[in-house]
């Protein structure tokens, strides 16, 4: 199976643009407040694709990916709680 994705690695970033431009679309349209954790739903499969290839989660590149996505994420679910939720 692994074989089979690393053969396929050129599919990744075609699916997530499209995917990205339309749950973008959709959700700017629909519901503005499921934005953001879209988007973070994508950096993380972005990360995940970034960081398991190489098979090592504990080297310092790895765990810099790992931190600054997990730093992005909770800044934007502080951002959702404090305008959606607060505000």
């Amino acid at each position: 199976m692994t074989d089979i994705l690393k053969k396929k690695r050129w599919l990744y970033l075609p699916i997530i643009i499209i995917s990205f431009i339309l749950g973008l679309f959709y959700l700017t349209k629909v519901a503005d407040y499921l934005t953001l954790p879209f988007l973070s739903l994508l950096l993380l499969i972005l990360t995940f694709l970034e960081v398991y290839p190489s098979k090592n989660y504990f080297s310092k590149g790895n765990l810099i990916k790992m931190i600054s996505a997990l730093l992005v994420i909770a800044l934007a679910l502080w951002y959702q709680i404090a305008v959606f939720i607060l505000g």
